[in-house]
């Protein structure tokens, strides 16, 4: 893959019409620790980007690693200052939906989001989110898997997948920024949760999720405007707000 250039960054920002500043870096730690770093020293200000060619130590959600080798994915996370009160999980919700509209938009393929926040293609992770608060501000990292790494993904890596396909990484950076930002505008929109519930498959279907460390089966209702997945249990309707599903004894890979 070529290397990532910050004027082409800024060229397609600019091409949107996406306010933001930007900035592409060779190699970091995190995208997310370094923009939760500089926004806690008070040396940035939202909204901003940052776009890495590699991380050393790339993060997903419940404290696990995130692939990120050099050259073959998407890294990027963006400081954005959300509406007093909005809950964490439409951050995230948006950020899921703004990923798929792009990679529509760029590619033939059809992505669907496992909940809460993982997109899938052809029954393999190709991206991963971590919404983070910082005091009123929030970082989301997003990290898209372009090019399957030579050798292949290691062990520890589950699922995932890439999407194989010739794509422009700053292209790509630029319109899910676009697409997010300006659902950031308007994140009390219900067509948000609308484009997000036409792409998540577990509606209607059996899962399995553990509690207190009790595995336990439900039916998948909805996903509320929180995010929050909504489920109905032998004790009745509840909902999820965080944790991992699966389709009772299956994973989720059957669902293209």
């Amino acid at each position: 893959m070529p290397f990532l250039s910050q004027l082409r960054l800024r060229f397609f920002l600019g091409a949107y019409r996406c306010k933001t500043r930007a900035h592409v870096l060779s190699l970091v730690d995190s995208t997310n620790l370094r923009l939760k770093e500089q926004a806690r020293s008070g040396s940035l200000s939202a909204p901003f980007l940052l776009m890495a060619h590699a991380q050393s130590a790339g993060r997903g959600r419940l404290g696990r690693a995130f692939v990120s080798p050099r050259g073959t994915g998407l890294y990027m996370s963006l400081l954005v200052r959300p509406k007093p009160n909005t809950p964490p999980g439409k951050i995230t919700l948006l950020a899921a939906v703004s990923v798929c509209k792009a990679l529509e938009e760029f590619t033939s393929l059809q992505p669907k989001i496992k909940w809460v926040n993982d997109i899938f293609i052809r029954g393999h992770k190709v991206c991963g989110i971590l919404a983070e608060g910082i005091g009123d501000q929030a970082v989301v990292g997003i990290g898209v898997n372009i090019k399957t790494p030579p050798g292949g993904f290691p062990k520890e890596a589950g699922i995932a997948g890439a999407l194989d396909m010739k794509v422009s990484r700053e292209k790509l950076c630029a319109r899910i920024a676009f697409h997010f930002l300006s659902g950031m505008e308007q994140i009390d929109d219900p067509a948000i949760l609308r484009e997000y519930r036409l792409r998540m498959p577990l509606i209607g279907r059996e899962i399995s999720f553990s509690e207190n460390g009790q595995e336990k089966n439900a039916h998948v209702t909805g996903v509320d405007e929180d995010g929050a997945l909504l489920i109905e249990t032998e004790e009745g309707p509840s909902s999820l707000r965080c944790g991992e599903v699966s389709l009772g004894s299956h994973s989720f890979l059957g669902l293209e």
